[in-house]
C-alpha cells in the first residue's frame, strides 16, 4: 500500500523550524539566566568576602587606636621635654652671658679715674651711671665699651658737673645696646 501524506511538507518543515527556533530561544534564555545567576552569586560572594574583610580591618583599627593614642601622648610628652630642655639651655646661656657682660664692663673701666654707681641690664640694653674725673675719662670708657664684642652701640645720655668732697667730678649716664 501506498501511503500518501496529506499534510503539506512545507508547512510541516516550517512548523518544525519554528518549533526548533522556539526551543533554541528558550534554551538560550535558560542558559542566559543560569549564567546571570552564576555571575550574580560570584559577585555576591566577593561582596560578602569584602564585607568580612572590612569588618576585620575595622576591628584591627579599633585595637590599634589604643596604640595610636599612646604614640600621640608620647609625642606630646617628647615635645614638652624638648621645650623644657630648650628653656634650660636658654637660661644657661643667659646665666653666663650676664657674667661675661659684667666682666667686660669691669675690663673697660679706667682704673682710679671712673667709678660706677649703678648698672642695669634689661631687654638687651645696658644702662650705666657713674662718676668720672673728667669728660676725657667718660669718652675713653665709651670708646672701650663700643669696641667690645658684647655691645653694638654706646650712647651718652647726659653728663653734669658735680662737686663731691671738694672735687669737681663728672656724673654721667650711658646706654649700650647689647649684641645678642
Amino acid at each position: 500500500m501506498i501511503s500518501i501524506n496529506l499534510l503539506p511538507v512545507r508547512e510541516w518543515k516550517k512548523r518544525e523550524a519554528v518549533r526548533q527556533q522556539v526551543s533554541i530561544f528558550f534554551l538560550s534564555f535558560v542558559l542566559l539566566l543560569a549564567g546571570l545567576f552564576a555571575v550574580g552569586f560570584a559577585i555576591q560572594g566577593k561582596v560578602s568576602a569584602q564585607r568580612k574583610e572590612l569588618k576585620m580591618l575595622e576591628a584591627r583599627k579599633a585595637q590599634l587606636a589604643y596604640v595610636n593614642q599612646k604614640i600621640k601622648l608620647a609625642k606630646k610628652k617628647s615635645k614638652e621635654i624638648e621645650a623644657k630642655f630648650n628653656a634650660i639651655e636658654k637660661l644657661q646661656k643667659g646665666r653666663t652671658r650676664t657674667v661675661k657682660i659684667m666682666d667686660e664692663v669691669v675690663t673697660c673701666l679706667p682704673i682710679d679715674r671712673l667709678w660706677l654707681k649703678s648698672l642695669k641690664l634689661k631687654d638687651g640694653q645696658l644702662s650705666l651711671s657713674g662718676i668720672a674725673l673728667d669728660n676725657h675719662t667718660v669718652a675713653l670708657f665709651m670708646k672701650r665699651l663700643d669696641s667690645s664684642p658684647f655691645t653694638k652701640k654706646v650712647k651718652l645720655v647726659n653728663t653734669r658737673r658735680q662737686r663731691i668732697q671738694g672735687h669737681d667730678l663728672m656724673q654721667f649716664d650711658l646706654v649700650a645696646d647689647l649684641a645678642l
